[in-house]
């Protein structure tokens, strides 16, 4: 494959992602969701390209803007089966798993799932610490902490990403 073609097909596709995500904090579902099907048609027609940028055009970055999208849009539990078919641990960078941990957290928090909520925050930790202090992720943390039900471990957790206020 031509590696010039090859990499405007890549650039198509991440900018199809972005899109799409961008319509779903808009709340338009019917584009979010067609430029995902999209990405996922650029994504199976095209090889992956590898170290051109710093989001890989695979099948699992597409189903990791999927569950953002659909987070986005304000329904996790069509992200849940995306999830499941999900192999984090296949993605090139610590950043980008840990990119997907938050992403796959948020859907589970939404979803009121607690224990995978924690268990997801505690990968995007062990993927990149630094992600673990961002602002969100602390609020997230800190409304676990909160809970009339106790979550094993995630007072520790909190103290150890500034989510525990002290």
């Amino acid at each position: 494959m031509d590696v010039d073609r090859s990499s405007t097909g890549a650039v198509r596709t991440t900018l199809l992602l972005t899109a799409a995500y961008t319509a779903a904090t808009s709340r338009d579902r019917a584009t979010a969701l067609g430029l995902l099907d999209e990405a996922q048609e650029e994504t199976e027609r095209r090889q992956a390209v590898p170290g051109l940028f710093t989001v890989d055009v695979s099948q699992t970055q597409v189903d990791v803007y999927r569950i953002g999208v659909l987070n986005a849009l304000g329904t996790p539990d069509e992200g849940v089966k995306v999830a499941a078919r999900l192999n984090i641990d296949r993605m090139p960078t610590a950043e980008r798993r840990a990119r997907a941990w938050t992403d796959t957290a948020r859907m589970w928090h939404a979803l009121g799932d607690h224990p995978q909520t924690f268990a997801a925050l505690r990968k995007v930790e062990q993927e990149a610490p630094q992600e673990a202090r961002r602002p969100a992720l602390r609020a997230l943390t800190a409304d676990l902490l909160y809970l009339p039900a106790r979550v094993p471990g995630v007072r520790e957790f909190a103290a150890r990403t500034g989510a525990l206020a002290g």
